[in-house]
């Protein structure tokens, strides 16, 4: 191990534990007017708390997009890191920056992602047009969730995201626009073709199984987790092969 290696393992660390013990809150507030109830909220520094896993939760719920953002800005980004100090051995990121806000951008997307698709599933649960109902009991309709939305999720949105992101990569090596014909040309078509479809059936399926089953305002943080994992084990599968 390097000694850079260290500010690694501790970056991690820490992160944890901003989580576990995240010192922000925000709260509801209801006013009561004329015209009926109005609902305000306001964020509040706490100091670092036992109740810092509620706290996360809350502010998650209060800025969903901010977070995403965050989330997946740190731990993707940390991901790509930890990939090029595997393959090169140094930590060093190219387009640092540019890299980053792409990521955290994607985690906006994957925040909506998560609540379009959990809501849709929800929706139909339990109709003609989907299984679940009230025989199925609180459990057995917890599980048909997760796995539905998992199923879905990956089916529709998986490939096509990770495609979009497989595009940007190459467009921040080339450092110029890449179009889709040059695009599909550079790119592994086995890769593509076998092995991405092959990681979305072994590992996004069950990985997102898990994800739904979480409450709502931890998924995104469990994807971003994921996403980071999978780069890494992947990274080590590529560097023994070669």
């Amino acid at each position: 191990m390097k000694k850079t290696d260290y500010f690694g393992i501790a970056f991690l660390v820490l992160l944890a534990l901003l989580i576990v013990f995240f010192p922000v809150n925000h709260t509801f507030l209801a006013k009561l007017t004329r015209n009926g109830c109005i609902f305000n909220g306001s964020f509040e520094w706490t100091g670092f708390t036992l109740k810092g896993l509620d706290q996360f939760g809350n502010v998650t719920k209060a800025a969903p997009y901010l977070m995403g953002f965050l989330k997946f800005a740190l731990l993707a980004m940390f991901g790509e890191m930890v990939k090029n100090r595997i393959k090169t051995g140094f930590w060093h990121t190219d387009l640092f920056l540019v890299r980053t806000i792409t990521w955290g951008v994607f985690g906006m997307i994957m925040t909506m992602a998560f609540a379009l698709f959990a809501g849709g599933v929800a929706s139909v649960m339990g109709t003609p047009l989907w299984f679940g109902g009230k025989e199925m009991g609180d459990l057995g309709n917890k599980l048909i969730f997760a796995i539905s939305t998992s199923f879905w999720m990956n089916l529709i949105f998986a490939y096509p995201m990770m495609l979009g992101h497989e595009w940007f990569n190459v467009v921040f090596a080339k450092r110029r626009f890449v179009g889709g014909t040059e695009f599909l040309g550079l790119i592994d078509k086995h890769a593509w073709g076998s092995f991405i479809p092959k990681t979305i059936l072994y590992f996004w399926l069950p990985a997102h199984f898990i994800t739904f089953l979480l409450p709502a305002e931890y998924r995104v943080l469990m994807g971003a987790f994921l996403s980071m994992a999978l780069g890494f084990f992947l990274t080590i599968r590529s560097v023994k092969k070669s």
